[in-house]
């Protein structure tokens, strides 16, 4: 069921539900009844899926209200909601999100937007951070670079972090990485959640950022890809593509170098093949 003042798409057994009145927030992806994002009661302010910029260094902490905080309009159809949210005042650019059913592949196609509303140049990447529930596995295939303190692991050329909340605590700890092959998933709650993108070059990615970025804490895990760094002319905007995918997923199967929780994972990047994957062009400015 769709929660009041929220708007929900489907796509077979699949839910996507944002909140246009919480800068366009994803709220709840959920399979069923199975929910693969971590919600309010975890924390009232870091929860469900955002659009952020990047570098951080841009903005510091907390993050501008405008991200998600403020009232975004929204049209929608049956297989379509997009929001558009207000300028930000301290980086001149604005949002645009577009969320899409992709039934041919079981997905939702998400397009962000970033629009500079300056009359300079401004260069930042987009950058999603989706919170996913307290003990899950997220891995991706490991590229040229990472760098943190959060206790990854590397195996079969892949790297892994298993989420021990126990062994964090509230301020947490982050890892940031090249990846490889344009994925990154996420297993917990009974669920395989692959997010993809176009791979991107160690060169392309913001100063200090990554690719692919993982943050946990002692009560959630951010499971985060960012997008290429640009200059965006005066009055243009940067668009950026990713394709969510969400399958059921026995408990048992979520091991660090499990084969076949790898052979899941190839499954869904079998339906990528074609016209519109995220994986197959670059972001456009």
């Amino acid at each position: 069921m769709t929660r009041p003042g929220r708007h929900a798409l489907e796509c077979g057994d699949l839910t996507l539900e944002v909140d246009p009145a919480a800068g366009g927030r994803v709220t709840s992806f959920r399979c069923g009844d199975l929910e693969a994002l971590s919600g309010p009661d975890v924390d009232a302010n870091n929860y469900g899926s955002t659009l952020w910029t990047s570098p951080q260094s841009d903005w510091g902490w907390p993050p501008p209200i405008e991200f998600d905080g403020r009232p975004y309009a929204i049209e929608r159809s049956d297989d379509a909601i997009a929001l558009a949210g207000p300028v930000i005042g301290s980086l001149g650019v604005a949002f645009e999100k577009r969320f899409a059913v992709d039934r041919a592949r079981g997905a939702f196609a998400i397009t962000y937007a970033i629009r500079n509303a300056t009359a300079v140049a401004r260069r930042v990447a987009p950058w999603e951070v989706s919170r996913v529930p307290a003990r899950g596995l997220t891995f991706f295939p490991t590229g040229a670079a990472h760098v943190g303190p959060l206790p990854v692991a590397q195996h079969g050329g892949m790297t892994w972090y298993a989420h021990a909340p126990e062994t964090l605590d509230d301020t947490g700890q982050k890892h940031s990485a090249d990846g490889r092959d344009g994925y990154l998933a996420h297993a917990g709650n009974g669920l395989l959640l692959v997010k993809t993108f176009a791979d991107l070059p160690p060169e392309m990615q913001a100063p200090g950022e990554g690719e692919v970025e993982v943050y946990g804490n002692n009560r959630y895990v951010e499971v985060e890809a960012q997008g290429p760094y640009a200059s965006i002319e005066p009055g243009a905007v940067l668009e950026w593509t990713l394709r969510w995918y969400l399958v059921p997923l026995a408990a048992s199967e979520a091991r660090i170098g499990n084969p076949r929780l790898l052979e899941s994972v190839h499954s869904i990047l079998e339906r990528e093949v074609g016209e519109g994957s995220p994986r197959r062009k670059d972001a456009k400015t």
